[in-house]
């Protein structure tokens, strides 16, 4: 979502698209799931304001995907009051944690305040996926960059394109349950992905 709206001229925090061009945040999530996504995660990884957040679980559900993620980076400061305004969501995504105690203490923070499934990526060459899914994580994995070293035990893997072009990215994005695109991927990518077995 984040480089989908930089390329659409967005300046600033993403979140607040959900409230100034809320049908190109909107155009993002339907462009997805019209090649074939079935969860499309809010447009609110850097934290949002009450308001932004509604319109972004708004906006997500009007795509037509089936399922709806709360999207939050791993680090966000307000961590517990970000899942909180997200409550309405099918899953929580915590993302890009940038260090094994970020990503365990997400996990460990988000089980105490909310029901929902957590899911925990890592934008790290290796990841303690056993002990954060022990911790109370639904699905563990890897997300953004650098890509992973070996993702045999990941649950999800949602990958930057790193330059690549959709062919090629997707022909190097390892199997798993739960596979997607972060930075620099678009319906393109995703289309490629979902014409791939898991």
């Amino acid at each position: 979502m984040g480089t989908a709206l930089l390329a659409r001229g967005l300046t600033g925090r993403a979140p607040e698209w959900n409230l100034s061009h809320p049908d190109v945040v909107r155009g993002v999530h339907a462009a997805h799931v019209a090649v074939g996504a079935e969860l499309v995660l809010t447009n609110t990884f850097v934290g949002a304001s009450t308001e932004e957040a509604a319109a972004a679980m708004r906006l997500a559900r009007e795509s037509g995907a089936r399922y709806v993620g709360a999207s939050l980076w791993a680090g966000v400061a307000d961590l517990e009051k970000q899942i909180a305004q997200l409550a309405d969501a099918d899953s929580l995504w915590l993302e890009a944690a940038t260090s094994p105690r970020q990503a365990l203490a997400a996990v460990r923070t988000a089980v105490q305040v909310t029901a929902l499934p957590v899911v925990i990526t890592c934008a790290l060459r290796s990841a303690p996926l056993d002990e954060l899914r022990a911790a109370g994580a639904a699905a563990a994995g890897y997300a953004c960059s650098p890509w992973p070293l070996d993702a045999t035990a990941a649950d999800v893997v949602k990958l930057a394109a790193e330059g690549l072009g959709p062919e090629e990215w997707v022909r190097k994005v390892p199997s798993a349950r739960l596979r997607g695109g972060c930075c620099g991927t678009d319906e393109r990518y995703l289309a490629a992905l979902r014409a791939t077995a898991r």
